[in-house]
C-alpha cells in the first residue's frame, strides 16, 4: 500500500515537472525542472530495487547532463545578453507529446503484460542487475556509450568556444 502511494506521488511529480519543464517561459526553471523530473524517475528505479540504475541517473543525468545544461544556458546568456521566452514552441511540443503519448498508448495496449511479467521476475530471480547491466554497456551497448559521451564533450567544448570567442571581441 505505501509503495503504491509512494508511486502515485512519484509518479504525478514526474509528470508535472515534465509539463512545466516544457510550459516554462525561462529556460534555466526549465531545466531545473528537468532535475526535479529526472530525480523523480531515479526514485521509481530505486523503488523498484534497480540501486543501480537510479545511482545512475542522479549520476549521469542529473549530475552530468543537467548541470551541462545550466553551465550552456548562462555562458550563452551572457553572450546573447538578452533572455528569450520559450513560449513560442508550445505547438511543435504538443504535437510531439501527443504524438509520443499516443504511439506509447498503442504499445501498452498490444502488450502481453501477463507472459513479460512472470518472465521478467524469473529471470529477476536468478541474475545480478549490475553484472547483467555492466556486461551489457560494455558489450551490446558500447557504442551509444561512446557516441553520448562524445555529444556531451562536444557540446561542453562547444559552449567554451562561443564563450571565449566573444569575450575575445569584447577586448
Amino acid at each position: 500500500m505505501v509503495e503504491t502511494l509512494l508511486f502515485y506521488v512519484f509518479a504525478a511529480a514526474i509528470v508535472f515537472t515534465a509539463v512545466m519543464m516544457v510550459l516554462s517561459p525561462n529556460i534555466f526553471h526549465s531545466a531545473i525542472y528537468l532535475a526535479l523530473c529526472l530525480f523523480g524517475v531515479a526514485a521509481i528505479f530505486a523503488m523498484l530495487g534497480s540501486f543501480f540504475l537510479a545511482g545512475l541517473q542522479v549520476l549521469i543525468y542529473i549530475g552530468a547532463v543537467v548541470v551541462l545544461t545550466i553551465f550552456v544556458i548562462s555562458l550563452t546568456r551572457q553572450v546573447s545578453g538578452e533572455s528569450d521566452a520559450q513560449m513560442g514552441n508550445i505547438l511543435p511540443a504538443f504535437l510531439t507529446a501527443g504524438l509520443s503519448t499516443t504511439l506509447i498508448i498503442l504499445a501498452v495496449l498490444k502488450t502481453d503484460w501477463n507472459t513479460m511479467a512472470g518472465e521478467s521476475v524469473a529471470a529477476l530471480e536468478k541474475t545480478n542487475n549490475v553484472t547483467l547491466l555492466g556486461n551489457q554497456l560494455i558489450s551490446s551497448f558500447v557504442l551509444p556509450f561512446e557516441v553520448i559521451s562524445v555529444l556531451l564533450l562536444a557540446a561542453l567544448i562547444g559552449a567554451v568556444v562561443i564563450v571565449s570567442k566573444d569575450a575575445g571581441e569584447n577586448k
